[in-house]
């Protein structure tokens, strides 16, 4: 995660707590609670375990045999994304030592995941994951999606823009566009 928090939709915290949590811890308490998922191997592997990336083999936290070596390869897989999305998301070339390391990650890790005839991913055993998240940021890299990266302007997360306008500022309305949003009113209406 980046100074301004973590990368991609799949790095936000609003999803895992009620509203009323989210918005009590908001800003900075959520980035150390998001930034606590890479530190803690149990709640690396709660998290990978949701996202439904783990092979089902036992409880979530037991799924790396090598807990230090998980827990370093999430730090620079989150390294890695966040210095390739901001640069894709600000219209500058992807440095290539990045992509070069993303790529190593991906192949590294290939004869831990099986890919099935529709693309879709299964790893073998938990380290596979990282090969996995590695090659869907590779394919996000090499195959932008028309409506872009952008990053948030609230909690300054990454997201891609579906919305049909292209103008979407936020990761979330119930989130960051609605802080937004009621303080803009609360800035008008003393």
């Amino acid at each position: 995660m980046g100074a301004r928090g973590g990368a991609g939709g799949c790095w936000c915290m609003h999803w895992r707590l009620s509203i009323a949590e989210w918005m009590e811890n908001k800003s900075n308490c959520n980035k150390a609670a998001m930034r606590a998922l890479a530190e803690r191997a149990e709640a690396l592997a709660t998290w990978l375990d949701r996202a439904h990336l783990l092979p089902a083999m036992g409880p979530p936290e037991r799924a790396f045999a090598d807990i230090a070596a998980a827990l370093k390869e999430a730090r620079a897989l989150r390294a890695l994304f966040w210095t390739v999305f901001d640069a894709q998301k600000d219209g500058h070339n992807i440095p290539a030592d990045a992509f070069a390391r993303l790529l190593g990650t991906a192949r590294r890790g290939s004869d831990t995941i099986t890919v099935s005839f529709d693309g879709s991913m299964t790893p073998l055993a938990a380290e596979g994951v990282f090969t996995i998240l590695a090659l869907r940021a590779i394919t996000l890299v090499l195959a932008p999606p028309p409506q872009g990266v952008r990053a948030c302007d609230s909690c300054g997360w990454f997201f891609i823009d579906f919305s049909r306008s292209r103008r979407r500022r936020w990761c979330s309305m119930k989130t960051c566009g609605n802080q937004a949003k009621a303080a803009r009113y609360r800035s008008t209406h003393p």
